[in-house]
């Protein structure tokens, strides 16, 4: 405030100066001569005497005013002095009378100026007595924020603020990032307070709506006057190269300036032209990821990279800040992941827990309501999601470019975004995407993955799109034959030999697979039988990797409602996911349910291998002679049927049931009669799978070397086929064998393999199992 002022004082006392010197030249009968010759220098030290008087009405440092103005009141004595002497020369000199005229207009233009200028301070005085602040409403710095996170992000900038001098630093990002907040933050550091003084000015911009109005926002953000030039960039830069002080604007939102239409290079003027003022800063905050003005600018480097999601710890912070009563809740951290720890999202979440909603409560509207439960009518950008998020959808980039909302619904229907590379083959009705893709990372409603090879967006707004801007018909069909493509029918058997190549590429998108296998399920008007066909394959495929039910469940209960001819099919594949995630009960009610569909269908192969599957479900029950009986039935008829392959999968359980009794030579012998069924027939992954509990048998006899050089044939093979379940189990066999061979290193590295894939897959019950046996293990290396 007080180098406004010494601004105004600076200009004042040049006038006075002027005037001074009028004073000394017209001395005597010179004087009449004088100031007719000087009438017009009079006016125009009256104008400017004029144009300070307003700059003194905004100006808070009225004492230092007054006391300038007090050194200046000889002026006033002087001309007192002149009008004697004119009185004087009046009597001889009535051929002077006109001049004398003019120079008492002058005197009086002064004495009226000075008069004005001492009313007009008085009145600012009293002014600033009751009210204490002459600065625009509108561009008073809000209070600084409380802040979780961004720790690292905020000392960056202070530390380019503070070290370099005319410093520009962009804060970009998402709407609802907090980017002002941050930059509120920055500002208030002691460090910049320090170097800036009460020189940091705030810009909100979303008032910007012309560019006139973002010079009359900067105008006021730094305290000067209203004024009638035609060239109000001038008066700013004026201002600013005078003052020769450190000044930090804060341009606030300036996305809403620089989208102006038709305006741009306007904008870009107006920010390129304060950027060479070499003592001023700035930080702009923009929605989206690129900087304006960057042919004009040399933005500050290193430069600050794009404000992303909290981690899930400040999240949590934030959100427990709002309302303490969800402190140590179970559900607050599956909440805050479904909102993708985006802080406005937090922020309003909160409050809603804060008025008194459950956190559990809160999880299930979000899954029912998405955006819509954020939403507050006639809210802002600060307090709405959909508010914020419609802001960036009418952004210059996106609005310009008709393929980017299209491209922006495709994106939202795939929970873990794309890969970049699939991106033709997922919508090849949008030709142009890559320049809509370029729209999209511009306006920031999309964002490239940490290794830059898939496209993502952020779980808020991929809500909202599919709430306001769910996609076609037509680039629906494409969405869905591009992924029904991942899971073929027939070939998502561990023994198939694309089975690698093709689990390679469902593990890469499995979260959008399972998206449109939902979508597709749940579409009335598309081909159901495809859907549950294709839901069964993937569904294989899951069996081998990591079980999960969801989608079978879903193919189940749709090919129920539908009398689908796959609906057995379904079942059995749904009961031996079951039993693989160690449901043995659950399991073998579906196997029963699915045996009798197929009794139905007349498919007696499949009658027969349910009666086998549910023989080896009763088997880890203990259960041994009815399991071997079933299953030995099971054996007989599927020969007769000559499926010798069937056979084998069947005759490996009753092996199994050998084991689980403890009759490990028993155990042994069938798993090696099995074993060369499945060679007879060219199954690959069969003979693996009962090799792995062939080596198992022999440790527990005692036969370490055998038992080492089986298991690791079927870790390599299990490897070679691409078989995680077969690879996690062999690893563990093998870390189990090298404990009873007291190679303790390399049986803690086998183990730590296995926890690592069945953490991966999702085991529970198997994650125990090895962090038992590597805790057993370490213990034995401590005891040397």
């Amino acid at each position: 405030m007080c180098q406004t002022f010494n601004f105004y004082c600076s200009n004042f006392s040049e006038v006075l100066a002027e005037l001074r010197i009028i004073d000394r030249r017209a001395q005597g009968w010179r004087a009449a001569f004088y100031y007719l010759d000087n009438g017009e220098k009079l006016k125009d030290c009256s104008a400017k005497l004029q144009w300070a008087m307003e700059g003194f009405q905004v100006t808070s440092n009225v004492d230092s005013c007054l006391k300038e103005l007090e050194r200046h009141e000889e002026l006033r004595k002087g001309q007192e002095r002149l009008q004697k002497e004119v009185e004087k020369l009046h009597g001889g000199q009535e051929i002077m009378k006109e001049s004398q005229m003019t120079l008492l207009k002058g005197q009086t233009n002064i004495e009226e100026s000075i008069k004005a200028v001492r009313d007009g301070l008085s009145a600012i005085k009293e002014e600033s007595n009751s009210q204490g602040t002459f600065s625009d409403p509108s561009t008073v710095m809000p209070p600084e924020p409380k802040l979780f996170g961004r720790t690292e992000y905020i000392e960056m900038a202070v530390q380019l603020l503070f070290s370099i001098t005319g410093a520009k630093i962009a804060i970009l990002g998402p709407g609802g990032m907090g980017k002002t907040s941050v930059a509120l933050k920055i500002i208030y550091d002691a460090l910049v307070v320090d170097r800036f003084g009460d020189n940091r000015c705030w810009i909100p911009c979303e008032q910007a709506t012309s560019v006139p109005l973002l010079l009359d926002l900067i105008a006021k953000s730094l305290n000067l006057p209203t004024s009638s030039s035609n060239d109000r960039l001038a008066d700013i830069v004026n201002f600013l190269k005078i003052s020769k002080l450190l000044y930090i604007l804060l341009f606030d939102n300036f996305e809403t300036p620089w989208d102006i239409e038709g305006q741009q290079s306007n904008v870009a003027e107006v920010l390129a032209t304060i950027a060479s003022i070499p003592s001023v800063s700035f930080i702009i905050t923009m929605r989206g990821n690129q900087r304006p003005a960057s042919n004009a600018i040399d933005w500050t480097e290193p430069r600050l990279p794009s404000l992303t999601q909290l981690d899930l710890d400040a999240a949590e912070e934030a959100f427990v800040r709002i309302s303490p009563n969800a402190i140590g809740d179970r559900e607050l951290k599956p909440l805050l992941q479904k909102l993708d720890c985006m802080p406005l999202a937090i922020t309003l979440m909160a409050k809603l827990s804060e008025a008194g909603e459950t956190v559990a409560d809160l999880l299930q509207q979000w899954k029912s309501e998405r955006t819509r439960l954020l939403d507050q009518p006639g809210g802002d950008r600060r307090n709405s999601i959909e508010v914020s998020i419609k802001l960036s959808l009418k952004s210059r980039a996106v609005k310009r470019n008709p393929d980017a909302l299209r491209l922006l619904s495709v994106l939202a229907m795939l929970p873990a975004g794309a890969a970049i590379t699939r991106l033709p083959d997922i919508c090849p009705s949008i030709p142009g995407w890559k320049a809509a893709l370029r729209a999209l990372r511009g306006a920031a409603l999309v964002y490239d993955s940490a290794d830059k090879s898939r496209i993502q967006m952020l779980s808020p707004i991929q809500s909202y799109i599919l709430l306001y801007h769910p996609l076609g018909q037509e680039p629906l069909m494409e969405l869905r034959a591009s992924y029904f493509k991942l899971a073929p029918e027939g070939k998502t058997d561990a023994e198939h030999p694309e089975f690698k190549h093709i689990a390679k590429e469902l593990s890469m998108e499995e979260s959008g697979m399972e998206a449109i296998l939902i979508n597709a399920l749940h579409d009335s008007n598309g081909d159901m039988e495809e859907a549950i066909s294709i839901s069964l394959s993937y569904s294989k495929y899951l069996f081998h990797q990591h079980p999960r039910t969801e989608i079978i469940t879903e193919a189940v209960h749709v090919a129920k409602e539908t009398n689908s001819p796959m609906l057995a099919h379904c079942l059995k594949w749904y009961a031996a996911i079951l039993a693989a995630q160690h449901r043995e009960e659950e399991s073998e009610s579906v196997f029963v349910e699915a045996r009798d569909e197929f009794r139905k269908l007349g498919i007696e192969r499949e009658v027969a291998d349910c009666n086998g599957l549910i023989g080896g479900i009763l088997s880890t029950r203990g259960q041994y002679d009815e399991a071997r009986d079933l299953l030995q039935k099971a054996v007989d008829t599927l020969l007769a049927l000559g499926d010798i392959e069937g056979a084998a999968w069947r005759r490996r359980d009753i092996g199994t049931a050998f084991f689980f009794e403890q009759d490990y030579q028993s155990a042994c012998s069938i798993y090696q009669q099995a074993r060369s069924e499945f060679d007879s027939v060219g199954n690959r992954l069969g003979s693996l799978r009962c090799l792995r509990p062939l080596g198992e048998a022999l440790r527990l006899q005692g036969d370490y070397d055998a038992a080492l050089s089986a298991l690791e044939e079927a870790w390599l093979g299990s490897v070679e086929l691409g078989d995680l379940t077969g690879v996690a189990y062999s690893l563990l066999s093998l870390g189990t064998t090298l404990k009873h061979m007291g190679n303790y290193s390399m049986s803690i590295a086998k183990l730590e393999e296995s926890f690592a894939i069945f953490t991966q897959m999702g085991d529970a019950s198997m994650i125990k199992v090895c962090t038992r046996r590597i805790e057993d293990v370490r213990r034995l290396l401590a005891a040397g």
